[in-house]
């Protein structure tokens, strides 16, 4: 009878190893919400600033959760703060447009300011439309503000073209 309760514990123990994980990116991509959130938000308790973005994401749009702009910003800040360019560019996009906070443009230029220096593709044309909307010397202050949330081995000479 134990030989049995053995083999069955082996069976299985090998079956859910030899799973499939769920690819929750290409779930999230083919809106198949319901099987991506419970990992990302597992990867997130990892600390995986990937997760922690796309936590955000589902937040902010309300993909397989009620929408929650708390949570959204949350998310975005755990991620952004350590670092996360997506994240920064999200929670910068946030404050620019005032989704569930009041709008910020000095908070949106420090994340968004974050991300282009970390190469972000969309974050150069996000931070052009801010252009009129802060003083010079306010931008040079908030550059200094964002240099904590880049990466160093991405930071190079400050960049004034913002």
């Amino acid at each position: 009878m134990e030989y049995k309760k053995l083999f069955i514990y082996c069976t299985l123990l090998v079956l859910f190893s030899c799973a499939e994980e769920i690819d929750p990116v290409r779930a999230f991509e083919k809106g198949d919400y319901a099987s991506a959130l419970p990992i990302w938000k597992l990867r997130a308790e990892q600390n995986d600033l990937q997760a922690k973005n796309f936590l955000g994401i589902h937040y902010l749009l309300g993909l397989g959760v009620n929408r929650d702009f708390v949570l959204a910003r949350k998310w975005y800040k755990k991620a952004a703060t350590a670092g996360h360019p997506d994240a920064q560019r999200n929670l910068g996009m946030m404050y620019e447009s005032g989704h569930g906070l009041p709008r910020d443009f000095e908070n949106a230029y420090i994340w968004l300011y974050a991300a282009y220096r970390q190469g972000h593709p969309r974050a150069a044309a996000s931070l052009q439309s801010m252009v009129t909307k802060l003083s010079p010397n306010n931008k040079i202050l908030l550059r200094k503000k964002a240099r904590e949330y880049i990466m160093e081995d991405v930071l190079g000479a400050d960049a004034d073209d913002f």
